[in-house]
C-alpha cells in the first residue's frame, strides 16, 4: 500500500524516475564528502583534569599532549601540524596510545607519521611515549627505536617534572581473547601520581572493581587510552557498536570519548587521530589532546 502511494505520488507530481535517481545519488556524494571532510578536520582538545582529591589551590600543573589511533594514511593531518599544537602548548611530555599501524601488512606510512612528530618533539627534548595497540601487533621493538620513540611494553617510566610522576604502558594483542599484560607491583607502589597508557579501555574489566573503593588501594590515578574512535560511524543508540563491534565498555556502559569513571577507575579515552576502515567520520571528529593535570 505505501509502495502504492509513494508511485502515484511521484506519477501525480510528473517527476522523472531519472531525476529522482540522480538526485539520490548527488545527496549520497554529498554525504560521503561530508564524512571525508569530517575525517580531516582534526579537533584540538584542550581540558584541564583534576583526577585526586586535592584542593585545586595546591595542585601542580603538567601539560600532557595526547593523541591516539594514526593508523598509518588514515590519519588526514601531517606530522607538523599534529606536532606543532603540543609544541605552541609546551607540553612536558606526548603520549601516544596505540595503532600506529592500518592494515595487518606494515607500511612506510604506518611508522612515518609518529617517526616525524618524534624528531619534531627532539627537538625540544620532548619525549614521545607511545604503547602498543591491538593493529600493531606485528611491529618489533626495533621498528619502536627506528621511530624515534620510548616503547613502555608492560613497563613503566618515571617522568623528570617538579612533580614526582610515572607512566606505565600495558601492552595490547591483535584481536580476540587478548592476554592482558600485568601492572607492575613497581609502578603499583610508586609515592607520585601514577598514569596508565593502555590502548583499550575493556582492559578495566580485567581489573578488580573498585566502585566501593575510596581510592586508596587503587593500582594506578588514572588512566588515558584510545581504540573506540568515538564510533567513527557514531550511530544513534551507540548501534555501530551493539551491531558491529564487540567492546564491552562501549556497548554496555555507553562510554565512547572524554573523561569517564567507571569501576572505580578514572580514565580518558580519546576518538583518535586517524581513521580506521575508510578515512570517514560521522558525528565523531578526530582529535588530538593537551591535558592539563593538576596534581
Amino acid at each position: 500500500m505505501h509502495r502504492f502511494f509513494i508511485a502515484a505520488t511521484i506519477f501525480s507530481l510528473k517527476i522523472p524516475i531519472l531525476e529522482i535517481f540522480l538526485i539520490l545519488v548527488a545527496l549520497g556524494v554529498l554525504f560521503v564528502a561530508f564524512m571525508v571532510v569530517s575525517a580531516a578536520l582534526v579537533k584540538v582538545d584542550i581540558r584541564d583534569i583534576y583526577p585526586t582529591n586535592k584542593d585545586q589551590k595546591d595542585t601542580k600543573e603538567i601539560t600532557i599532549g595526547f593523541f591516539s589511533d594514526s593508523h598509518g594514511f588514515g590519519c588526514l593531518r601531517s606530522p607538523k601540524w599534529i606536532a606543532g599544537h603540543f609544541l605552541e602548548k609546551h607540553c612536558d611530555v606526548v603520549l601516544f596510545g596505540g595503532d600506529c599501524v592500518h592494515h595487518k601488512k606494515v607500511h612506510n606510512a604506518d611508522t612515518k607519521l609518529l617517526t616525524e612528530v618524534s624528531a619534531l618533539l627532539k627537538e625540544k627534548n620532548i619525549d614521545l611515549i607511545i604503547v602498543h595497540g591491538n593493529h600493531d601487533w606485528k611491529l618489533e621493538r626495533s621498528d619502536y627505536d627506528k621511530m624515534g620513540v620510548i616503547l613502555l611494553d608492560d613497563a613503566w617510566k618515571e617522568l623528570s617534572f617538579d612533580s614526582k610522576i610515572a607512566v606505565c604502558g600495558i601492552a595490547d594483542s591483535e584481536r580476540g581473547n587478548r592476554p592482558w599484560g600485568k601492572i607492575p607491583s613497581d609502578f603499583s607502589n610508586f609515592g607520585g601520581f601514577r598514569l596508565l597508557l593502555v590502548h583499550n579501555p575493556d582492559y578495566t574489566y580485567e581489573l578488580p572493581d573498585r566502585s566501593s573503593s575510596d581510592g586508596e588501594d587503587l593500582p594506578f590515578d588514572y588512566m588515558l587510552c584510545g581504540h573506540l574512535h568515538g564510533g567513527q560511524v557514531h550511530l544513534p543508540g551507540n548501534l555501530e557498536f551493539r551491531i558491529f563491534r564487540e567492546d564491552r565498555i562501549a556497548r554496555e556502559e555507553g562510554i565512547l570519548a572524554g573523561e569517564f569513571k567507571f569501576r572505580g577507575y578514572k580514565g580518558f579515552i580519546s576518538k583518535g587521530v586517524g581513521n580506521g576502515f575508510l578515512p570517514i567520520r560521522l558525528f565523531a571528529r578526530p582529535e588530538i589532546h593537551i591535558l592539563r593535570f593538576h596534581i
